[in-house]
């Protein structure tokens, strides 16, 4: 399942004055593409799931833990990479979940840029390590049981990231394939 602004309202802006005389700043274009993963664990006790989320811009708003791709890295890799980093996880890739695709708009050096991200999520099984969270990028990361970390998350792609991994996750317990 994908998710996208739809490019239509974005190309009926193009040129268009707002009513109050030109833009003002020089706009740009770029194009993101990041990896991560919703790492899941058993609970102590066989009480079901917990999935490991972090905290950015301090703390306001909850996340799951992702990255830019470096040059010769493949989407998997960034999304093992980006977890141990972000969050001092070390986790498994076990299915690919899709790619999601959003726009937003930064400035960089006065010039107003739309900035086009594309994720690669990836389920994820915990394979060891403390949540510590990457103190430049990071403000906090923990587990939190299914229920709340899909209250917590703050944006609906990343909770139907982990409403998918989670449908994974239970076919692969049918077959039992997990760890």
């Amino acid at each position: 399942m994908r998710y996208s602004v739809g490019s239509r309202r974005r190309r009926s802006k193009r040129g268009m004055t707002g009513g109050n005389g030109p833009q003002s700043l020089p706009q740009s274009r770029r194009r993101v593409t990041s990896a991560g993963g919703v790492v899941l664990r058993e609970r102590a006790g066989g009480k079901g799931l917990e999935v490991l989320l972090i905290a950015i811009k301090d703390g306001r708003v909850w996340s799951l833990p992702k990255g830019q791709v470096e040059p010769g890295e493949r989407y998997f890799q960034t999304a093992i990479r980006e977890v141990r980093e972000e969050t001092g996880i070390e986790a498994k890739v076990l299915a690919p979940l899709g790619s999601i695709r959003y726009h937003f708009t930064v400035k960089d050096d006065g010039i107003q840029t739309t900035v086009t991200k594309e994720v690669h999520h990836f389920l994820m099984g915990y394979v060891g390590g403390m949540p510590r969270p990457q103190k430049e990028e990071v403000d906090g990361v923990d587990w939190f049981p299914v229920p709340e970390a899909l209250k917590r998350l703050s944006h609906q792609n990343e909770r139907d990231a982990v409403l998918r991994a989670l449908a994974h996750w239970d076919n692969k317990a049918i077959a039992g394939t997990h760890g």
